[in-house]
């Protein structure tokens, strides 16, 4: 993802398609399948574009099978943590991080606190989950949850 930058279509990633929607006539009544659609196709493209595959985003991110499934396609909302597990096991940069927690309504980073900024220092870094869990640790701040066990 770091290297298509430029290149890549990224219309669901900028919510351009949820931007159009709103252009229309009236305001959607259905908000919660309006938002389901846009994190399901936010995936969807991402996982295009990377060429990655959700069954293998779900297990390095240590999430559980089913859960991770219904998050990846808009059925369920998780914690920011279990996103920024997704983002790590994808290894996603950090403007593409920024996005997929304003898709899925979680609040954006802020290098302002402490922990957001070890989880930015480690996305920028390339650090995987295991990785990013022994920096936050040796950093004295909790690591981010797994979601192994949700369900």
């Amino acid at each position: 993802m770091n290297d298509k930058k430029d290149t890549t279509n990224k219309r669901s990633l900028d919510t351009t398609h949820m931007q159009e929607k709103l252009k229309g006539e009236t305001f959607p009544q259905d908000w919660e399948n309006f938002l389901d659609d846009d994190i399901r196709n936010f995936f969807d493209e991402l996982l295009n574009e990377t060429g990655q595959k959700k069954s293998d985003i779900i297990r390095k991110a240590n999430l559980s099978r089913t859960y991770g499934y219904q998050l990846m396609e808009g059925r369920r909302r998780g914690k920011r943590d279990y996103y920024l597990l997704i983002a790590l096991a994808m290894s996603l940069d950090l403007k593409t991080t920024q996005r997929m927690l304003s898709v899925t309504q979680c609040g954006a980073l802020h290098p302002l606190i402490k922990r957001d900024a070890a989880v930015i220092f480690a996305i920028n870094h390339g650090y995987d989950s295991i990785k990013t869990y022994e920096f936050m640790c040796s950093l004295g701040l909790p690591p981010l949850e797994d979601g192994a066990e949700s369900e």
